[in-house]
């Protein structure tokens, strides 16, 4: 997907009931939960620098409910927000964002979205007076493909 300059890309999703953190500790989410990583890839295709989408840009849906990120750096891989601020131009990077899920998701049931405009989804219709299309892009990834 790009938009403005920037090609963002879902490289992996996976579910996991637990992580090691970078600190060596093992972590497991509260109960009735799993843990969804979304290994995303960003490159400045432009000629100008590009401030980074800080990870509000960025949400998981299942179920009719939309998920935002969560803290959680897994040792060997690297977290999202600890990616710099400033992406410049001809630069790629890659990390992992952490989503909590219900135990019940399954890769198949869940989508990643990117919305380079920072705003809630929603899950309902939306208002004629308040057409989310027409004025906030949305891209939209299948976690299992």
């Amino acid at each position: 997907m790009m938009w403005n300059g920037l090609q963002v890309s879902l490289l992996q999703a996976e579910i996991s009931g637990s992580y090691v953190t970078e600190f060596g500790t093992q972590r497991k989410p509260t109960q009735g939960r799993n843990f969804l990583w979304i290994h995303v890839q960003l490159e400045n295709t432009g000629q100008a620098n590009f401030n980074l989408p800080t990870v509000e840009h960025f949400s998981a849906l299942y179920a009719a409910t939309e998920f935002k990120p969560a803290y959680g750096h897994r040792q060997g891989y690297p977290d999202y927000t600890a990616l710099g601020a400033t992406l410049f131009p001809g630069q790629k990077v890659d990390a992992w964002l952490r989503f909590d899920l219900p135990a019940t998701a399954a890769l198949k049931d869940v989508q990643f979205v990117f919305m380079p405009k920072s705003f809630q989804v929603g899950v309902s219709a939306s208002s004629p007076a308040f057409p989310w299309g027409g004025q906030h892009p949305i891209y939209i990834w299948f976690c299992e493909r």
